[in-house]
């Protein structure tokens, strides 16, 4: 009945026994793939289909089947892979090959638009050539999986034996996946394939050896390998600041030192000067060929001209030393030393001086001044003395109608332009305002008067106190840059006092203070009683603990604000920053540091924003010394550098 089948399913499908067979090698034991027409078949619809046969009457495989239709509802595609090894649905897959597998394969292809077509494969057993064994140049077998580790320059010698005689068994090297090296005959029996490797270079580093050895067509050749282990320096050691060396002080700053080709992983030392950074403020990251440590680095002013070093260390070259070291140059922004805002007072045609201090390092390459109307003039710098890293500038102008506003000055170094200005308030100037004085004590003879100075009008005031009688006749005046007034010998009731200020600018409206509602302690008082005298005493007493106190306060506080501000300009470290933020590179970059980027002009001769049509000075000059009109009561100091524009 099955014979029938069998010649039923001949006939119908025109079996041709006449086709090409191709001889085919398995071995015995291990898996063997055969393919249908050496792996090249292409279903040409979806009613097409492969059939494989096994001596031309038993039935093994048909493609498409149940699971092939599930993967493509999956929507899994292409070839199926089997432990690293992809391979075409079409072939036939026999699981550890015996001898009764060994015969007639045949492989018929029926195409939906094309006649079907046959292939013919006949199967035969060889026995297996046995795994490879590597040995190394003392004829060692090697077994861990490894060799080396070597250093560059070292020699390398791999040798792999095969012991089989049969004449069709292929032995050979393979580094990387490519075929380098076939095996010879080494003696009757044993098939032997060499690798010399001279002067070892980093290509070798993890380089893969594989010897293989294979007598069989539709089976997996024996292998054996080995991967090259290796000690390397490394290429570069790099410390990153993208050529940017400036440190603003006290300002955190994440540094990175970049090793490439250093195995193993190499230890990372940072070093500043002759002090070895603490290892907590920097990590390792090793990735493949690159390890990188960062370091958070807050220089002080004390560690500009001192090297940053990076050393690094591979404890299987120990004679060798790799680092990367740079010169830091540490500083900050120009600071204005005062907070708050000063008031200018200014007259129209008379000549005008402000001087502004600041604190930088380095020094400030020069000075901008800014009006109200964004004029802008340019000064030098003159450095202050007995301080350090504390430089000043002075601007001398005539003032016109228009001046009166802020006025912004700014200071810019190699760190960049100050952040924030020292700002000053032009105010109209003139004679100063009248004085608010009160009488705080009084004796039998005497007055004590203390005067509130008012606004000044844009120069030095003095205070001055007359005295009259009764018929208006001038008994007394006396004149205080303060203010205060002690007097001690008045006795006459009737006496009414004048005060008022004056500068180079003239007076201010005077104040009359009647003085006879100042009853001065009778005599009655100093023969009081003992009761009264006790308690005067104890009073005195009071005050003058009081007084001691608050001198004694006052010192104190005189002596820690010198302290903090010596404390500064010794170790001007403590730089605040008005965003405060934390950043891996500074806010700026070398080129910014270039007066050519930061708007500012340094030849006060290239324009012509300073003149006016009043000035008697032709436009465009700019004159070292006092102004032509300058006031013959004020001095112009011979030291001082101002500018008169």
């Amino acid at each position: 009945m099955i014979g029938l089948l069998f010649f039923c399913f001949v006939f119908q499908y025109g079996l041709s026994f006449d086709t090409e067979v191709v001889v085919l090698r398995a071995v015995r034991g291990r898996d063997a793939r055969l393919p249908c027409g050496q792996g090249k078949v292409f279903l040409d619809g979806p009613e097409s289909y492969v059939l494989w046969l096994k001596n031309d009457r038993d039935f093994l495989y048909r493609f498409p089947n149940d699971e092939t239709e599930r993967r493509l509802v999956n929507r899994i595609f292409g070839p199926s892979c089997d432990a690293g090894s992809c391979h075409d649905d079409t072939s036939l897959l026999l699981k550890r090959v015996s001898e009764q597998d060994s015969g007639i394969y045949r492989c018929r292809v029926h195409y939906q638009a094309s006649p079907s077509v046959d292939y013919v494969i006949d199967v035969r057993l060889v026995d297996s050539p046995g795994i490879p064994r590597i040995y190394n140049e003392a004829g060692e077998e090697i077994k861990r999986g490894y060799v080396g580790p070597l250093s560059v320059g070292s020699d390398l010698t791999l040798v792999c034996e095969v012991d089989d005689d049969q004449p069709d068994t292929l032995v050979y090297w393979r580094r990387n996946g490519i075929v380098i090296e076939r095996a010879h005959t080494a003696r009757p029996g044993v098939l032997r394939a060499d690798v010399l490797v001279r002067n070892a270079t980093r290509a070798e580093l993890d380089a893969h050896y594989e010897c293989l050895a294979q007598n069989a067509d539709v089976t997996e050749a024996l292998s054996a390998s080995v991967v090259v282990k290796m000690y390397l320096p490394p290429l570069t050691v790099e410390i990153r600041l993208n050529n940017n060396f400036d440190f603003e002080a006290g300002q955190p700053r994440v540094v990175d030192c970049v090793v490439v080709g250093c195995v193993p992983p190499p230890s990372i030392t940072w070093h500043l000067g002759d002090t070895l950074l603490r290892p907590t403020v920097h990590k390792e990251l090793h990735d493949g060929n690159y390890t990188v440590s960062s370091l958070t680095l807050a220089p002080s002013l004390r560690d500009s001209g001192h090297d940053l070093v990076c050393r690094v260390h591979n404890t299987h070259l120990p004679k060798a030393v790799f680092e990367d070291k740079v010169t830091l140059n540490v500083g900050y922004r120009p600071l204005c030393i005062t907070t708050r805002e000063e008031t200018v007072g200014a007259v129209a045609g008379e000549s005008e001086t402000v001087t502004c201090v600041v604190e930088a390092a380095p020094a400030p390459l020069q000075f901008s001044w800014t009006f109200a109307d964004s004029r802008t003039l340019y000064t030098s710098v003159k450095e202050v003395p007995g301080h350090h890293h504390r430089y000043s500038s002075t601007l001398t102008w005539l003032p016109r109608e228009g001046d009166v506003g802020l006025l912004l000055c700014r200071a810019t170094n190699a760190f960049g332009e100050q952040k924030r200005p020292c700002s000053y308030t032009i105010s109209p100037g003139g004679p100063p305002r009248a004085p608010d004085c009160v009488v705080l004590r009084s004796y039998p003879s005497a007055v004590r008067v203390q005067c509130q100075k008012g606004w000044d009008g844009g120069r030095q005031q003095t205070v001055y106190l007359e005295l009259q009688n009764a018929a208006g006749k001038n008994v007394y005046n006396a004149s205080n840059a303060a203010g205060h007034f002690l007097l001690p010998d008045v006795d006459d009731r009737n006496l009414s006092a004048t005060v008022y200020a004056s500068n180079t600018r003239g007076r201010s409206e005077a104040r009359t203070m009647h003085l006879q509602t100042i009853t001065p302690l009778s005599v009655s008082v100093t023969e009081a009683t003992p009761t009264s005298s006790l308690a005067r005493w104890l009073e005195v007493t009071a005050s003058s603990l009081a007084i001691l106190v608050g001198l004694i306060s006052i010192l104190l506080c005189v002596k820690v604000i010198k302290n903090k501000r010596n404390m500064l300009e010794h170790n001007p470290d403590l730089v605040p920053r008005s965003d405060g933020s934390f950043h891996r590179e500074p806010d700026f970059t070398r080129e910014e540091r270039v007066l050519g980027t930061t708007n500012i002009t340094v030849n006060q001769l290239a324009s012509c924003q300073n003149q006016y049509s009043s000035s008697p000075v032709p436009s465009c000059r700019v004159l070292v010394g006092c102004a032509a009109r300058v006031p013959p009561q004020d001095t112009c100091p011979a030291t001082q550098h101002s500018y008169y524009v």
